[in-house]
């Protein structure tokens, strides 16, 4: 019995670490190819505050998290946008270590956009390295006791 329930989280490991490498795949692929063909431009912020959230599906998910807006105008008109980045974020439990970014409403910056959809914008561009760590060492210490 002890055996099977150990080959049961053996192969949950193994069934979450696929899906995360495809997730964290469509997130590197975005930034080393798609962002690379989307034009630059400049917005202004609209909107730059430090909100609680709490998931309306799952009610353990809640912490402190940066919302920020912005307006940008392509080919003359206006678009509104509050995606930042498609890079791997975790709420926070404190609310000085949410807050990521420091725009301030009305500041000028530089954002990408798809040309073919101007409705798709986002403020960083870069893939971020950091958003690996905590999800390797979590399976490298799953896989130790697992494995």
């Amino acid at each position: 019995m002890e055996e099977n329930v150990l080959y049961f989280m053996q192969i949950i490991l193994i069934i979450s670490f696929l899906i995360w490498l495809f997730v964290i795949g469509r997130i590197f692929f975005f930034y080393l190819v798609t962002i690379k063909k989307w034009k630059n431009t400049e917005a202004t912020i609209i909107y730059s505050q430090t909100e609680w959230f709490r998931s309306k599906t799952d009610s353990d998910n809640e912490g402190w998290k940066q919302i920020i807006k912005y307006e940008y105008s392509v080919h003359d008109l206006k678009y509104k946008n509050d995606c930042v980045t498609k890079n791997i974020s975790f709420l926070s439990p404190f609310k000085d270590s949410a807050k990521k970014y420091t725009f301030a409403k009305g500041q000028k910056i530089q954002i990408a956009y798809n040309s073919i959809n101007p409705n798709n914008s986002i403020i960083e561009d870069r893939f971020d390295f950091s958003t690996l760590i905590i999800p390797i060492v979590f399976y490298i210490f799953l896989g130790v006791f697992l494995f």
